[in-house]
């Protein structure tokens, strides 16, 4: 499969800088927008198929880097462009960082028993995003690093931002020792896969506009290491001087499993 993406990606990323090439002077200089349906012609044009079309975006926006012969140009990731008109999404090949790996050295560390996973699926937890959530779920961790007593109110939550499709893997009610309430949104990498700038972003806009939850909204990252450690990580989402979105971390825990 990783085959046809790059072959599916390099294809959409020549046609459409040959078109940008005739309204701007250099367009690899540019940001380089595409459509799902781009990707459509270029799977017709090359003779592909594949299932799930998203999920061509989708890796190269968290699960792989994006084929040498794009990223020799300067672009280091795909996004998608909330701010373009149209229901459907805008992607951008950019040059804007926009994957966040597991730091070298974290905030704190901490230890966590087998023990507190149900003895009925420890054999069974993946290592993808799902299982990662499983584990912070059944040991509790969110209420540890968050300070918070933390109730999980949903999985895969799906919302729209500026018009367009967004998801949600869990969000948590947090209650604070005043009795507040604070939304958790939470995103999880499974091993293999990297957290993206644009997507939290994208997560945190389109809760804080949900009138059915807290005003007051966490964004929270939980990440699968290649040696099963989990990382916790929390953001600040901020507008910049010049009415940008970005996205600072405030702070990484690491935790580790045990037997006893």
């Amino acid at each position: 499969m990783a085959g046809k993406y790059q072959r599916i990606i390099e294809h959409v990323f020549e046609q459409k800088v040959e078109q940008l090439g005739q309204t701007v002077e250099d367009p690899l200089e540019e940001d380089v927008p595409f459509h799902r349906d781009d990707i459509g012609d270029a799977m017709d044009e090359l003779d592909i198929e594949v299932g799930n079309v998203p999920d061509i975006p989708y890796a190269y926006r968290s699960r792989r880097p994006l084929p040498d012969s794009i990223a020799q140009h300067g672009y280091s990731a795909i996004i998608i462009d909330d701010n373009r008109p149209g229901e459907d999404p805008t992607y951008l090949f950019t040059k804007r960082n926009q994957l966040i790996p597991v730091p070298d050295t974290v905030d704190e560390t901490h230890t966590t028993s087998v023990d507190a996973l149900p003895e009925a699926v420890r054999d069974y937890i993946g290592e993808d995003e799902q299982g990662v959530l499983t584990q912070v779920r059944y040991a509790e961790i969110l209420d540890d690093f968050t300070g918070l007593d933390t109730y999980h109110l949903t999985s895969h939550l799906r919302f729209r931002v500026q018009g367009r499709e967004a998801e949600l893997d869990d969000l948590y009610i947090g209650e604070d020792d005043n009795g507040s309430h604070h939304v958790l949104a939470v995103e999880a990498k499974g091993k293999g896969e990297t957290l993206n700038r644009n997507q939290l972003i994208r997560n945190t806009r389109g809760i804080e506009h949900k009138s059915q939850y807290p005003n007051s909204v966490r964004t929270l990252a939980v990440k699968l290491d290649d040696e099963g450690d989990i990382y916790l990580f929390e953001f600040e989402v901020f507008e910049d001087a010049d009415g940008d979105d970005r996205v600072e971390t405030e702070r990484v825990w690491k935790y580790t499993f045990e037997s006893e």
